[in-house]
């Protein structure tokens, strides 16, 4: 049947045929659709198209294949591997170390300093390396950079792998180092080029570390007989027994306890769970001394007893206390209704506690705390209600400007003279001849000429001009300035008027005694026409003084011989009178 032709009536069906499915063109390959190779048909049967069954075999006996596709390549000619790439990342390890002496050491007089020895084999290089111990004392790390290293041994030549073994001792810049042992690559590479490997040598200890590890260890046993492990445990067993419970004092602090001006109140709280004491200022109201309320007076700390108890050798200049150096702090047995504790510097007295403080005293400290005291306030507790009083004289500034300060805030100058006292009698002065209390022998021949303005009560001095050659230079002694008393208390205000001032009469001056001798006419007449401002002494004194002189009477004379039309005229103008110090004459009016 195969032979017949394809024309209708030569096919026949397979009637036990059923499938008739089409199978797929397409196959999906990294999500695309591709043809695939069509091998089989309707009903997955094969077709014979593209069948090999059918395929005709050729005969290959004799096919030469070059006649096809030429002539076939030689293989490629290996390349040797170069000596980077051979050598690259390897390198030759050991371990050794070198003695280092200790000069002026009470404790030992060398160290051994561990090193790690590393060659590498691409570049004939080496680096030393010292690792990191703790506490050793000197500086660690990198001690020599990877480079050729000179071999003194040998002139112009490295050290070279073939010298490095165990046991082997390498002078390097002056300092001698020991290979001790290495690692098993560089066991197998010498091996392997025909070295001989020395045993491998145990690395010394260093005395300094080893005797310091001993002592660390000794202190650590000696210290306390639980772990750290054990400490932690008891604080967090203390912990949550503890949580949340708090003992509550009430605490009253004055500023000075034995001169009570006002007190302060506040409440106490010492936590149970850390042994920490915060301080907080009451709001029930008690504290209405004026002052900005604070809440929080000190924050939760470890209260030390006594700040200031610390070993002589701290220096508290630049440094501050710590839990090292503070060795006693408050613990709940030192809260004691009626005891004083001290608050970085500051005495609380406890005055009273909370039911919960209370019993817990009682139960588990064994402590019955005793009643409630009372404090009484202050009969003067209201600042507005106390005697105000003067502060003493600093001695910075003037007293008068000192004392401004303690009246206001905002100061003002003070009023030391009367403004028309000093309008009507600026320009009057009372002028005397001073003379220095012989102390030197060269003050002998110096006069003074003092200057009392009445309008401000201040004195001005002066030395006169003398034809004598004294060897000082004339001219102001003193400025103008209001001179106070000697041996006088500031706040008493004691200064020089015009009834200390008599022929005779000593005045303190800035450390010298000065002594009255003279005074002019125009002085004396004005003590004539207000003598209730002078002593009688002064004004006797004066006047004796004048006649002596001879200017009194002249003065007078004078007057007396001029008409009484020239008298009335020279009481209305200004009189003009001979200066007694010198040429000068003075023209001032007496009224």
């Amino acid at each position: 049947m195969d032979g017949l032709p394809f024309l209708p009536g030569f096919r026949f069906n397979d009637i036990t045929k059923k499938n008739y499915n089409l199978s797929a063109q397409f196959k999906w390959t990294n999500g695309y659709a591709l043809p695939r190779e069509k091998s089989i048909g309707i009903g997955k049967e094969p077709l014979d198209v593209d069948s090999i069954l059918y395929a005709k075999t050729s005969d290959n006996a004799g096919y030469d294949p070059t006649l096809t596709y030429g002539k076939a390549k030689d293989p490629p000619i290996s390349i040797p591997e170069s000596h980077y790439e051979k050598y690259d990342g390897r390198c030759l390890a050991f371990n050794g170390f070198t003695r280092v002496t200790v000069l002026e050491s009470p404790v030992d007089t060398y160290r051994v300093r561990h090193v790690k020895f590393t060659y590498f084999l691409v570049d004939d290089t080496i680096a030393i390396f010292e690792p990191f111990v703790e506490n050793a004392g000197y500086t660690q790390g990198c001690i020599l950079r990877r480079g050729p290293v000179p071999n003194p041994n040998r002139k112009n030549r490295t050290w070279h792998w073939s010298d490095l073994n165990n046991g082997v001792e390498l002078s390097i810049y002056g300092v001698t180092y020991r290979l001790c042992n290495c690692d098993a690559y560089t066991k197998q590479y010498l091996s392997m080029q025909g070295v001989a490997m020395a045993p491998d040598e145990q690395m010394p200890g260093d005395p300094y570390t080893i005797t310091r590890h001993r002592l660390t260890q000794r202190q650590g046993q000696q210290a306390t007989g639980t772990s750290r492990r054990s400490v932690e445990e008891d604080r967090l067993k203390q912990f949550l027994i503890n949580d949340g419970k708090v003992l509550r004092f009430y605490a009253v602090w004055d500023d000075d306890w034995l001169d009570t001006v006002e007190r302060k109140y506040f409440i106490v709280l010492y936590y149970l769970t850390d042994g920490e004491v915060a301080v907080f200022e009451s709001k029930v109201g008690q504290n209405s001394c004026g002052k900005d309320p604070f809440p929080v007076f000190l924050n939760r700390i470890r209260l030390p007893k006594d700040r200031n108890l610390l070993p002589a050798t701290f220096p508290t200049i630049y440094l501050e206390s710590g839990e090292e150096e503070i060795k006693e702090y408050y613990q709940p047995k030192d809260f004691v209704i009626g005891n004083f504790i001290s608050v970085l510097g500051r005495k609380f007295l406890l005055y009273d506690c909370d039911q919960f403080t209370r019993d817990y005293f009682k139960e588990m400290l064994n402590i019955n705390q005793p009643g409630p005291i009372e404090v009484t306030e202050p009969d003067s507790a209201d600042p507005a209600n106390q005697e105000k009083y003067i502060p003493p004289y600093t001695g910075i500034g003037s007293p008068e400007d000192t004392l401004q300060n303690c009246f206001s805030l905002m100061p003002k100058p003070p009023k030391t003279l009367d403004f028309v006292t000093y309008v009507l009698n600026a320009a009057k002065k009372l002028r005397y001849k001073l003379k220095l209390a012989c102390v030197r022998e060269e003050d002998k021949h110096r006069e003074f000429i003092m200057a009392f303005c009445l309008g401000n009560d201040q004195m001005t001095i002066q030395e006169a001009p003398s034809g004598k050659n004294t060897g000082f230079i004339k001219g102001r002694f003193m400025s103008s300035v209001r001179l106070r008393k000697p041996n006088t208390n500031v706040d008493d205000q004691m200064f020089y008027g015009t009834k200390d001032f008599a022929i005779g009469a000593e005045i303190w001056i800035r450390g010298a005694m000065f002594i009255i001798v003279g005074l002019d006419l125009w002085t004396y007449n004005y003590m004539v026409e207000h003598p209730h401002m002078f002593t009688q002494e002064a004004i006797d004194g004066a006047k004796k003084y004048l006649e002596e002189e001879g200017l009194l009477n002249k003065h007078q004379e004078k007057i007396e011989s001029k008409p009484e039309s020239e008298q009335q005229e020279n009481e209305a103008e200004k009189p003009k009178t001979k200066d007694l110090f010198g040429d000068q004459l003075i023209v001032e009016n007496i009224d």
